[in-house]
């Protein structure tokens, strides 16, 4: 467990929704407590999880490795959103990168837990 005079840094990291569960289940059994805000967003509209780690900035080699392993990028296509008359019933579809995660770190002047 973490000493709150350790923690220097929060990582706010944004992860798709069907990606969190596996994250949070590791971060958590690495020692990184977790607060977690539900959110839809992106260009797909999709559910996105924002997690909020306080921890030691000696500690983020070992929390950006977690969050690389858990929440890879993919491809998916969707549908372009826009009619086009070149085959009319079936929708234009493009590539899209889902998954992955965006993550900042932010310095932490004072953590006082009450």
């Amino acid at each position: 467990m973490l000493d709150q005079k350790d923690i220097n840094r929060l990582a706010i990291t944004i992860v798709d929704g069907g990606q969190s569960k596996d994250l949070i289940k590791a971060l958590n059994e690495n020692g990184f407590p977790v607060t977690i805000l539900d959110a839809v967003g992106g260009f797909l509209q999709e559910a996105m999880v924002t997690l909020m780690i306080g921890l030691p900035a000696n500690r983020l080699p070992s929390f950006y490795a977690l969050v690389r392993e858990k929440c890879p990028c993919r491809t998916r296509y969707v549908p372009m959103g826009v009619e086009l008359s070149l085959s009319p019933g079936y929708p234009m579809m493009i590539e899209a990168r889902v998954g992955g995660a965006t993550v900042f770190v932010l310095p932490v002047e004072r953590f006082v837990q009450l």
